[in-house]
């Protein structure tokens, strides 16, 4: 999660950005590790595995809109419509394709591919959803606001 962290804060330039994206990620964390728990699921290696790939698997979503975010200009609410307009179908499409292709590893009958399915599915899922509801949500509140200042327009211009 430290290493997610560095990463966001290189790729958004902002240490709110990063902050807020990180905790998206780590919220996602705790609800599949809640989820699984709930269902039965005790730690023992294949759990292990799939735990230690969870924050991998967790970044997708809110790095791309973290970014697109951030790469945007305008006041709060005009950044987060620029970043899902930008980045809300693909991120959506991505979320839809890697759920279904969860979707055949349920019906397997080695363990560890039916877990690595169900595990999938939960963690593209809840990244998912905290991302798109949560972290936007919140970064409409708290997020950084960025006018085009005379050096950006004179970019713009050339």
């Amino acid at each position: 999660v430290v290493i997610a962290l560095v990463v966001l804060l290189a790729a958004t330039r902002s240490p709110i950005l990063a902050v807020l994206s990180t905790l998206s990620i780590l919220c996602t964390i705790m609800s599949v590790i809640g989820v699984v728990t709930m269902i039965g699921w005790t730690l023992g290696t294949v759990e292990a595995i799939l735990i230690s790939i969870l924050a991998g698997f967790s970044v997708d979503y809110v790095v791309h809109l973290a970014h697109a975010y951030a790469q945007s200009y305008g006041t709060r609410e005009e950044r987060l419509r620029t970043a899902f307009g930008e980045m809300g179908t693909p991120v959506l499409s991505g979320m839809l394709t890697s759920v279904l292709a969860s979707l055949p590893l349920f019906t397997c009958q080695i363990v560890f591919f039916a877990k690595f399915g169900t595990f999938l599915c939960f963690t593209i899922l809840f990244s998912w959803l905290w991302a798109n509801f949560v972290f936007m949500g919140v970064v409409g509140m708290l997020g950084p606001a960025r006018e085009r200042d005379s050096a950006d327009a004179q970019g713009d211009r050339k």
